[in-house]
């Protein structure tokens, strides 16, 4: 490939690491990096966007693009079925520079998911159990940081880097069992929300925020798909750990089945709370999907067992995203943009020790600033991967110029990779665009942070130019 060294076109590293990952464990990591707890916490925002209908439409139009996108991941994935994803396919397609700013931004990304999901946990936990909280602290970005939620989320961030460490297996071990009982908890919520409630709480079914068109409000859900359907391609950075049964075809089935689970969840998780309570009185209610059940069973049974469904979602994909990004570290160290440290893979267990501690260490700093650092940790997040996508349709359309044998084709073929390019940038010019819009008049912290880390990266890619110290374009 143009612009790639030799050296790296091979697509077998060592020492790899171990195969240990059927079909179920794949779908589980796939879908368990998706659905977090932006479910419970920006339910009130999507109703006000567009009221229930308009929710599901946009989710649904979203859902298409990221379908489309996984047949991208796919195609590259069986081409180079080496670990390090979006970052990989830039340097075999695209060259050393463009990877390198690519694996650098994404790690930026995965980074602030894990940082988040570690200090949503705390926020859920002391909504279910107020006496948890514990003695104040200290205070940082403006919100309080008590000794339970840093007891929390210090606890839960040396339990995942633990699991991490004693290799993939465990950690997709317990991503398969947290994505089961979610689900199962899912479909009770679901199914008690449509029983116990009725469809003229829908009324109107269309409606935008202050006299906009609704369908405004369902473009705003559509291009926010990257940050709530994100996670799919997770399996590109554990490709390498697959057992044998699993083949590419198998690989992009998982993930699609995971898109549309989560695609469903969100869709039926609108309808049933919008059934429960009229929905326009959920607005302005905290965590208004739980505001949304509370009323239904008697000592708010059903609102508890929405923060406990919560609970589990942040787990399951605090889990699969740490496991994300220290795979992302390892294939950025064999490229030589970074130490070799972050290289170094234990052969017992076939985890990246070093890269796993090293994701601790900075989802630990998250936990420390606290609940205040959410908002700017989700910005930057959305932002990066964003971008991504659209990389990875570019990517997707390079690679189709070639006349290299692919092990898998996506269904519908140059027609589905145009149409997940075009939607992808949509999408990421609404993520770049969206922090000016909500606060005009001032340049976005997002920017200004964003903008910092890739002045530090053009300083580490000076120090560290990649193969040979050759730096190429």
């Amino acid at each position: 490939m143009r612009g790639a060294p030799a050296s790296l076109r091979d697509e077998g590293p060592a020492p790899p690491p171990a195969k240990a990952l059927g079909p179920i464990a794949m779908l589980a990591l796939s879908f368990g990096c998706i659905v977090g707890s932006g479910w419970v916490v920006v339910l009130g925002d999507w109703l006000r966007a567009c009221g229930p209908w308009g929710v599901v439409l946009g989710m649904l139009a979203g859902f298409t693009v990221m379908l489309a996108n996984s047949g991208a991941y796919a195609e590259l994935i069986s081409r180079f079925p080496v670990a390090g994803g979006e970052f990989i396919f830039a340097q075999r397609l695209f060259g050393d520079r463009i990877a390198f700013f690519v694996g650098w931004l994404y790690t930026l990304s995965l980074l602030a998911v894990a940082a988040f999901e570690a200090t949503a946990l705390p926020w859920v936990l002391e909504t279910l159990f107020p006496a948890i909280k514990g003695p104040l602290l200290y205070t940082a970005l403006g919100f309080p940081v008590t000794l339970g939620s840093l007891t929390i989320g210090l606890g839960g961030t040396l339990l995942v880097a633990l699991l991490n460490y004693r290799g993939t297996h465990a950690a997709a071990a317990l991503q398969t069992v947290l994505s089961g009982v979610f689900l199962v908890l899912a479909v009770v919520l679901v199914t008690l929300g449509f029983a116990l409630g009725s469809t003229d709480h829908w009324k109107p079914p269309l409606l935008g925020e202050g006299g906009k068109p609704w369908w405004l409000g369902a473009l705003w859900v559509f291009a926010t798909a990257p940050m709530f359907l994100n996670g799919f391609q997770s399996v590109a950075q554990t490709v390498e750990a697959r057992a044998r049964s699993v083949t590419f075809p198998r690989i992009a089935a998982s993930m699609a089945a995971a898109l549309a689970v989560s695609a469903a969840f969100y869709c039926l998780i609108t309808l049933a709370a919008a059934s429960a309570q009229p929905w326009q009185s959920l607005l302005d209610r905290p965590m208004a999907t739980a505001a949304a059940f509370e009323a239904l069973l008697p000592h708010q049974a059903l609102s508890i067992l929405v923060l406990v469904t919560a609970a589990l979602s942040v787990a399951r994909v605090w889990n699969g995203v740490s496991i994300w990004a220290a795979r992302l570290l390892l294939a950025q160290a064999r490229a030589g943009f970074l130490p070799p440290k972050f290289a170094a893979v234990d052969a017992r267990g076939g985890n990246p020790t070093f890269a796993v501690g090293f994701v601790a260490l900075c989802t630990a700093g998250g936990v420390l600033l606290g609940r205040g650092a959410i908002i700017p940790l989700v910005d930057m997040a959305s932002l990066c991967l964003a971008g991504n996508l659209v990389l990875a349709c570019l990517a997707a359309l390079r690679a189709r110029r070639s006349r290299e044998p692919q092990a898998y084709r996506t269904p519908g073929g140059m027609v589905t990779l145009r149409y997940a390019l075009a939607g992808s940038a949509v999408m990421a010019g609404f993520a770049l665009l969206d922090p000016l819009l909500r606060r005009p008049g001032r340049v976005p912290v997002e920017w200004l942070v964003t903008g910092a880390w890739i002045a530090m990266g053009a300083v580490f890619r000076v120090l560290h130019p990649g193969p040979g110290g050759r730096g190429r374009p």
